[in-house]
């Protein structure tokens, strides 16, 4: 069974294609959690009506008070699916791939193996990104962003490389972050998952669309050309104390999962792991130098020529 997580606000525009591309799976073993987050227009409606028309489980939450961002709604989901065998997250107004359940969980029985039970697990993959009216803009996130397909430790700590509207996660690692996404320190949700199995399980990678990702005004987060001149202009225009606070924020999050998982990860042998991450967690203490060596000795850089050199000059 897979449980699929749903976080709602104001979604009543999109729900319904998101909702009747879950509906039309291929793999019809699901079942669908989804929390409002006060919404003042028809999304309860929406769902409550979809609900009707399936078959399968449908939970309605709703937050009262709201949670106040996508991050905080989709932690509360995580603690809703305790218990679940799978997990996958669902934004409001995508569209899925009609295998998209199907094709991800055969690629995470491939990764579990024989040790089903033991390892987290995390398969991801690429989206195509659509505008407000289903028109393909991009027709791969990865090219479109220029974020590495698969990123090991060192460059992950500081850029997360998961879609998280793609990823199925086990039970394994559900259990390992279910009492942790919620902490203020979590940029979000997908990157604690990415960092927690970069850690201590696996990460699968699907190098091909598993939704069209719909790209348009409202959106939380978007898809963006890191690479794009205009892009890079911008970033440059909001300036050092910005890129400062983005460097900080994730030095923050280094810094609680230690707090969270670093007696684990000693016990685990993975000393080298874990001094990667303290000496991240504490860079922000050293001197511009010592940052840069730090960079140029585990190779941890971000993506693209002209975003390391803002970190050089900035990180």
């Amino acid at each position: 069974m897979v449980t699929v997580l749903m976080a709602v606000y104001n979604g009543g525009e999109y729900l319904k294609k998101q909702l009747e591309s879950i509906k039309n799976q291929t793999y019809s073993e699901w079942r669908l959690i989804v929390r409002d987050d006060m919404s003042s227009d028809n999304s309860v409606e929406v769902i409550k009506e979809f609900a009707d028309s399936v078959s399968q489980e449908v939970i309605i939450k709703k937050n009262n008070p709201g949670s106040g961002s996508a991050k905080n709604n989709f932690a509360r989901l995580i603690k809703d699916a305790a218990g679940s065998e799978y997990v996958m997250f669902s934004d409001q107004d995508d569209i899925w791939k009609e295998d998209k359940i199907e094709k991800t969980l055969v690629k995470m029985k491939q990764a579990e193996g024989s040790a089903k039970s033991d390892v987290p697990v995390l398969v991801h993959g690429d989206v195509e990104v659509v505008d407000k009216d289903e028109n393909i803009t991009a027709e791969s996130m990865f090219k479109l962003s220029h974020i590495p397909v698969r990123q090991e430790l060192p460059g992950l700590i500081i850029q997360n490389n998961v879609t998280g509207c793609t990823m199925m996660i086990n039970a394994a690692l559900l259990n390992g972050i279910g009492d942790a996404a919620d902490d203020e320190r979590i940029i979000m949700h997908d990157y604690l998952i990415a960092l927690y199995a970069g850690v201590f399980g696996k990460t699968e990678v699907i190098e091909k669309p598993l939704l069209s990702y719909r790209q348009h005004g409202d959106n939380s987060v978007g898809a963006k050309d890191n690479n794009n001149s205009k892009y890079l202009i911008s970033r440059l225009k909001q300036g050092r104390e910005n890129y400062k606070e983005a460097m900080n924020t994730s030095r923050e999050q280094i810094g609680f999962f230690l707090e969270k998982y670093g007696e684990e990860m000693l016990k685990k042998g993975l000393k080298d792991e874990y001094s990667l991450m303290k000496k991240y967690a504490e860079s922000g203490s050293y001197n511009h130098l010592k940052r840069i060596l730090f960079y140029c000795r585990y190779k941890a850089w971000k993506k693209g020529l002209v975003r390391k050199i803002m970190q050089c000059i900035w990180g």
